[in-house]
């Protein structure tokens, strides 16, 4: 430090807020207001091509390293449409007897049939739990596969 007093002389180029000093005097703490921010331009509507538009920087989550990044069997809506077929087939024949025995009654003379039997009764009452265990099988080794995948992905 210089003992030549040059510190607590008042310098006119800056505010005195900014001298030594300065703060504590109550002229300084009297300023004059900060000026109001200036009015904005108003915004133009965007006009086709020529407007500027800011892009971001990352790919496009379209992009071919997002397809890649992904681990998405495209099979898997197939997956579960067979498996729906299934059981919704399963089902059907199954319930199939009781819901056309009516029809398969007036369709033949009484003495003619005993108690129902229609031809294709047989071959449905074999086929459709098969068809209902493969069917929900089916969904449930495609919920275990997927609940694996995202298992393995999110590590």
């Amino acid at each position: 430090m210089t003992g030549d007093g040059s510190q607590s002389v008042h310098d006119p180029r800056y505010e005195g807020i900014y001298q030594r000093g300065g703060a504590s005097a109550p002229a300084a703490r009297r300023g004059s207001p900060a000026p109001g921010a200036p009015a904005l331009p108003p915004i133009a509507e965007p006009h086709g091509p020529a407007t500027s538009v800011i892009r971001e920087v990352a790919p496009e989550p379209d992009g071919p390293a997002a397809r890649a990044a992904s681990p998405r069997n495209p099979y898997d809506p197939w997956i579960w449409g067979v498996a729906g077929v299934l059981v919704a087939l399963g089902a059907y024949l199954l319930a199939a007897p009781i819901i056309h025995a009516q029809q398969y009654a007036e369709a033949f003379p009484a003495g003619q049939m005993g108690p129902y039997t229609a031809p294709w009764f047989s071959y449905v009452s074999m086929a459709a739990p098969i068809l209902l265990m493969l069917g929900v099988a089916t969904a449930v080794v495609q919920l275990f596969v997927l609940s694996i995948r995202h298992t393995l992905t999110a590590r």
